[in-house]
């Protein structure tokens, strides 16, 4: 393995492979901040192009594009509030409101810090530790899934702690879209009321579009006072921004193994990366309140965490041939393309071309933070444009990106109606984050419990199958400390607001 690596390293000097990187690099930034381009969608349009390339040269400029895109997403979520990419939902929680006060630069800063060492962390992992890991991975099953996702599920006490009830209506409303389309194990279509066009289901992409991007827009369109607003200021020192990352070590390395160990899991991918490791920084957080008002450790936490999941969705994928993300399973077909076949063989056949591709991550990484950061002044002055300008603007990228997804009028529709009922949400008090994360974890879940159901009915004991599995219950263990933990804050919270009211 060590003269692999050496190898390796020795064949990523040249010149021609860097500039690769850098290509990759720049494209996943602008395929990730485009609403609705996410990172599967840009590698996918660039899969012609990488295969007139050797083996190597195609991985690598796919593997850039695919770091690169998970950071490019915060970039719009953190100036417009319109999450280039699903995972970048949790950034916005905190970045856009940053990006009001006049601190763009400063969001920018930390996200792109995040980016680039949580991927530095996940690249480390993935070279050194991927045939242990994808050992871990396998031993989740349908019950461990369910299981996983009804701790994702939980998050909802930690994000609406502020309003239990209505953060829980929220998530069962993104539930509820959710099971729109075919019943997967019958065949059967779902509240569709017989409007062909949503038989299939309703995506998650146009959904982030509508309730951020449109349901922001209209936010904005409603208030008119918002409309010739202009920031004056967009403050944020690199150095300072360097040394208030740097001084929350435990945070960045939480989110990072958060993240690589949920890309190393089928199926769950960036989005349930970000939403775990910002939910665990605000349980650990000194000020939990301050999140989603403008603390750059929710950025940190959830930057962090979507970037190391690269490098663990890459574990199964070579090892096993498991994609471990949308993302991954495109790289899938482009190792295929060339005639490789991912699995334990890969490593023994073509040693140079795979150590090659996950030693790549690393200059890649290092262009990513520096393109990121050297943009980031030029990224922020968007904030002195005129609302009345970038409402528009924002539109015509909307429709573009929701468009391109699949082709079809009605991804826009859908986006325009989430859009319209998110503005609604948010007026009503109703926050947003958790319909999506409805929208992301409730099929899993479904999926998981209808599977765990059957084979415990065919191995005799269903109690057994979902409570006397080891990691199942260390899952339940889990999902009961976030529960609790979430009503014993709210409980604090109040008591102290109660004292501080009645201080005789």
């Amino acid at each position: 393995m060590l003269e692999a690596l050496l190898s390796a390293v020795e064949n990523l000097l040249h010149f021609e492979l860097l500039g690769l990187i850098f290509l990759g690099v720049t494209v996943g930034m602008v395929g990730g901040g485009l609403p609705g381009i996410s990172s599967s969608i840009t590698i996918a349009l660039l899969l012609p192009v990488a295969f007139s390339l050797d083996p190597l040269s195609s991985l690598i400029v796919l593997g850039a594009i695919y770091m690169a895109a998970e950071y490019g997403g915060s970039i719009s979520a953190i100036l417009i509030n319109t999450p280039g990419t699903p995972a970048a939902v949790c950034t916005a929680l905190d970045g856009y409101p940053m990006a009001q006060q006049g601190r763009a630069k400063e969001a920018l800063h930390s996200a792109i810090l995040a980016s680039s060492v949580g991927g530095f962390i996940g690249v480390l992992i993935l070279i050194g530790f991927t045939p242990p890991l994808a050992e871990v991975a396998l031993k989740f099953g349908s019950p461990e899934m369910f299981w996983l996702a009804v701790a994702g599920l939980a998050i909802v006490c930690n994000l609406t702690a502020d309003n239990f009830v209505k953060g829980v209506v929220s998530t069962l409303f993104g539930m509820l879209i959710a099971t729109v389309g075919y019943d997967l194990q019958t065949g059967y279509p779902r509240f569709s009321y017989g409007i062909p066009q949503i038989e299939s289901g309703i995506k998650l992409v146009p959904c982030v579009i509508g309730f951020f991007a449109v349901s922001e827009m209209l936010t904005s369109v409603s208030s008119g006072q918002h409309l010739e607003r202009t920031v004056a200021t967009m403050s944020g020192s690199f150095i300072k921004v360097v040394r208030f990352f740097f001084s929350r070590p435990v945070l960045v390395l939480r989110s990072s193994l958060i993240g690589t160990f949920v890309g190393i899991l089928p199926g769950a991918g960036a989005s349930i990366a970000s939403f775990v490791s910002y939910s665990e920084a605000r349980r650990f957080a000194k000020n939990p309140e301050s999140f989603g008002k403008g603390n750059p450790e929710g950025i940190i936490a959830s930057e962090s965490a979507n970037n190391s999941m690269v490098g663990g969705s890459l574990v199964p994928l070579l090892a096993f041939g498991i994609p471990g993300s949308a993302s991954a399973a495109v790289l899938f077909g482009a190792l295929t393309l060339h005639g490789l076949v991912p699995g334990p063989r890969l490593f023994s056949e073509h040693a140079d071309v795979i150590y090659g591709f996950m030693v790549a991550f690393i200059p890649i990484v290092i262009v990513m933070l520096l393109v990121g950061g050297i943009a980031a002044p030029w990224l922020a002055a968007i904030l002195r444009v005129r609302t009345a300008f970038i409402v528009p603007s924002v539109l015509l990228l909307v429709l573009i990106g929701t468009y391109s997804f699949q082709n079809s009028m009605v991804d826009v529709y859908i986006a325009a109606t989430v859009g319209i009922l998110g503005f609604f949400m948010v007026k009503a008090g109703f926050p947003l984050p958790p319909a999506v994360l409805g929208i992301i974890l409730g099929p899993m879940a479904e999926e998981g419990f209808r599977r765990s159901l059957r084979l415990g009915e065919i191995e005799g004991s269903v109690w057994q199958m979902f409570f006397g599995r080891p990691i199942c219950i260390a899952l339940i263990l889990i999902t009961v400390a976030m529960v609790v933990s979430a009503f014993w804050r709210e409980w604090r919270g109040r008591d102290r607001l109660g004292n501080s009211a009645n201080p005789d």
